[in-house]
């Protein structure tokens, strides 16, 4: 009979043959009695014999439920990312869309700031000229009365 070592590998040493001298022997129980846990619950002798058929189907279903499920979660974090993407191009657009209004909200800010200098300048001087006016007037008045 041979022993499974860690790996689930048959070891070549037998129960009576691999006792190094020195070190403590521990007896260890048969192969048959050594079981392992499944999926399910259920237990088998570790051998090197198949698992069960429903063992198989089980697995089988468990890998595919797994696959379905990491395929799902791949589709969601694409239709995530390309709303995202969507998202950071609204606001890029809407952040161009600002910038080309301040910059045409500047330039009206200084076409209209040239304006009211302009209409100050032109008031000035019909100010001036209404004034040059009155003085004419009121020189020809004073003109007049003298004569």
């Amino acid at each position: 009979m041979t022993r499974l070592g860690v790996s689930g590998e048959p070891s070549p040493c037998t129960s009576t043959s691999c006792n190094t001298p020195g070190a403590a022997s521990t007896p260890r129980p048969p192969v048959s009695s050594l079981r392992v846990g499944f999926v399910s619950g259920g237990d088998r002798p570790l051998t090197s014999e198949p698992p069960p058929r429903w063992a198989r189907r089980r697995r089988r279903s468990v890998a595919r439920t797994i696959a379905a499920e990491l395929a799902e979660n791949r589709r969601l974090a694409r239709e995530l990312s390309k709303r995202e993407e969507e998202k950071l191009d609204r606001l890029i657009a809407i952040g161009e869309e600002a910038s080309a209004q301040q910059d045409t909200a500047n330039e009206l800010r200084r076409d209209a700031v040239i304006a009211v200098r302009r209409l100050a300048t032109a008031v000035e001087e019909a100010t001036g000229a209404f004034q040059l006016g009155l003085e004419k007037l009121l020189q020809r008045l004073i003109s007049n009365t003298k004569s």
